[in-house]
């Protein structure tokens, strides 16, 4: 943002080609995997992308091994200076987006069973055609979801269903008005 001479800002408006990508939390990443990759994938297309190399065994052994060596170097009067350690991941592609997951590493209170809709939330765009095949993929699936759910204009959101994953993460998909 740049400054005005009247102390006021301004914004610069940047035209954005396209949203990359968002990254979610997960408690169980298989199960997350089959969620983004089986069922969404029936209604958007997707498929598992990348999963990172370490199984959650190795990984917690590899954490501890990191810990006990970073606390010698505390203890020592030096910085840690050893590898730091990411949670196992994954990526899902799901339609054309990139949904990256991330193994959570300490408890996150979930919401209620039957709060379906809240914040955030990942959307994704879908025609009418699709709304209609995820009803019956979620019912199929026996996910819950409440919707369709009507927008009145000026929302640029006709209809959306919404939902959440295994790991209560919220999601939405939205017929475009």
């Amino acid at each position: 943002m740049a400054a005005t001479t009247e102390g006021q800002k301004t914004r610069t408006r940047v035209d954005i080609i396209e949203f990359d990508h968002s990254t979610i939390r997960v408690n169980d990443l298989i199960l997350a995997e089959r969620f983004y990759s089986v069922v969404l994938g029936e209604i958007l297309g997707g498929y598992v992308e990348d999963r990172s190399g370490l199984t959650t065994d190795e990984l917690l052994r590899f954490k501890r091994l990191a810990t006990v060596m970073a606390e010698r170097e505390r203890s020592a009067g030096r910085e840690p200076s050893g590898p730091r350690v990411s949670a196992p991941h994954s990526t899902v592609q799901v339609g054309g987006a990139l949904v990256p997951m991330f193994l959570l590493t300490d408890h996150v209170q979930e919401p209620p069973p039957e709060q379906l809709r809240g914040t955030p939330r990942q959307a994704f765009g879908v025609t009418s055609e699709q709304m209609e095949q995820a009803i019956e993929v979620l019912k199929r699936h026996n996910v819950p979801f409440e919707g369709p759910v009507e927008h009145a204009p000026p929302c640029p959101v006709a209809r959306s269903i919404y939902f959440k994953d295994p790991s209560s993460n919220f999601l939405e998909l939205c017929c475009p008005r």
